[in-house]
């Protein structure tokens, strides 16, 4: 349904201009076609400005009625009293889509003026997203049709991850945060008030493409609880983890996305079951909510099958961490048995702790395939659903040991590997940058490392739960 939202083959931009602003920042009709040209666009651009007669050597057209050639996509920049009037030349011109940037509607007080933009386009045959969005990414046809600061970042690093936000600015700093820690996404979208495309929308588009395996959402109102509720039993049905973080918790929180969309922020309670019914990941703070879905993006269907850890260190007292950790967030560290410890006693130095959570000592470096041996047996043991690999102090070259042998170890295995690498990464410059572009879910903590671990066990049951119950 949404195909021409996300792979136009030609787009107008109503509203294109050149120039910045006294701050120095480009317009954002100047934004928006420079972000589309700077990200590869393929399709047919066409400016639209009646003032202009050319916008960064692209030829500028008075109307979109005066466009000679056939437009899928219109990107609207224009003050609200002419969105409309707009709307209605892209349905003389059989436009199929658009997104309104504009600001003035349902989340000024405008409830009425944003009705009619909602007729509008209904009688013009028009799927709009907006109005007052930050704009749309459809990452794998390179359409980066949005005003963000964020598409500054160039390329976007294309993978698995979907990510809805209702929020634009705030939506844009957690996209760039996300591609910077080395999640790969498919797509972005700001859905801004949510007129005519709401989330669920987006939600069962991405669930259908074979190329998005997770969603994550920022929430900060539901406004068809019904068809939500059928996106996420789809998503659960296809095996495709949703990351969620919603707003409302306060009355701070309500009054504030009340005033920033025109939306109704919803019963926490009410979510919450709906949460633990499909298996959705909540998290509980704004800047874990891409991580977690990087977590569930790189461990590529490998989940655990139980909540039993082994860990696997060079420090005592990071094993000692990790252990607490584990307890924390409902993680067992079982005992290995005889058998596997006397293996490998025959990795490590004998001062070497071996039963589980494993001090390998940094007198492991003497051996060139002890800390390897040792991290295959651990994997091999039935009674280890996951493997926690603790990194503390490690500066190059050890550091690019590291980043080499720990991607070949996780790709044996069908086990998820986590990466908790706790020393500077200023001295890894190479080595922890490597387990980054392997996919390997790495993190700053061991808290963190742990905790997403965690998420891959429960939604791992979840999943088993649900399948057995879809078969009764």
């Amino acid at each position: 349904m949404l195909d021409v939202l996300f792979s136009p083959r030609s787009v107008a931009i109503v509203g294109a201009t050149d120039g910045s602003t006294s701050t120095g920042a480009p317009k954002l009709g100047a934004a928006a076609l420079q972000h589309l040209v700077a990200h590869g666009f393929k399709g047919e651009i066409y400016p639209v400005n009646p003032r202009l007669t050319n916008v960064s050597g692209y030829r500028c057209y008075p109307s979109v009625e005066e466009i000679p050639h056939d437009v899928d996509l219109a990107l609207i920049l224009v003050a609200a009293e002419r969105v409309i009037p707009t709307i209605r030349q892209c349905g003389n011109k059989k436009v199929k889509a658009a997104v309104v940037f504009s600001s003035g509607f349902a989340e000024a007080g405008e409830h009425s003026l944003e009705a009619d933009l909602v007729s509008a386009c209904r009688e013009e045959n028009i799927r709009m997203c907006g109005p007052n969005t930050a704009g749309v990414v459809g990452n794998f046809e390179s359409l980066v049709a949005s005003i963000s600061m964020v598409c500054q970042i160039n390329p976007f690093k294309k993978g698995n991850v979907a990510f809805l936000t209702q929020s634009g600015a705030l939506g844009g700093s957690m996209l760039g945060r996300g591609l910077e820690d080395g999640m790969g996404c498919s797509h972005w979208v700001a859905t801004g008030n949510e007129a005519d495309l709401k989330l669920h929308d987006y939600m069962n588009h991405v669930i259908d493409d074979d190329r998005v395996d997770v969603l994550a959402l920022f929430i900060e109102g539901i406004r068809d609880a019904e068809a939500f509720v059928q996106a996420c039993g789809k998503a659960a049905q296809r095996r495709k983890p949703i990351v969620a973080y919603k707003t409302g918790l306060s009355e701070v929180s309500v009054r504030a996305t009340a005033s920033h969309t025109g939306a109704i922020a919803g019963s926490s309670r009410v979510f919450d079951a709906v949460c633990r019914q499909f298996g959705i990941i909540q998290v509980q703070d704004a800047a874990e909510l891409l991580t977690v879905a990087r977590t569930f993006s790189q461990a590529a269907g490998k989940y655990p099958q139980g909540r039993n850890v082994g860990i696997v260190s060079a420090s005592g007292g990071i094993c000692g961490v990790a252990a607490d950790d584990c307890h924390r967030h409902g993680l067992a560290i079982p005992v290995l048995s005889v058998e596997a410890q006397d293996r490998i006693r025959e990795y490590v130095p004998e001062f070497a702790a071996v039963s589980n959570p494993i001090d390998v000592t940094g007198q492991i470096r003497s051996s060139a395939t002890g800390y390897q041996d040792t991290v295959r047996e651990v994997l091999h043991q039935d009674s280890i659903d996951a493997l926690l690999l603790l990194v503390t102090m490690a500066a190059e070259p050890r550091a690019s040991f590291y980043g080499e042998e720990i991607p070949k170890l996780a790709a044996e295995s069908n086990k998820p590997v986590v990466v908790g690498w706790c020393g500077a990464t200023s001295l890894a410059s190479k080595g922890y940058p490597m387990l980054h572009d392997a996919g390997i879910p790495t993190f700053l903590s061991s808290n963190e490392a742990v905790k997403a671990l965690a998420h891959l066990a429960r939604y791992a049951e979840f999943q088993n739960r649900f399948v057995s119950e879809l078969a009764a």
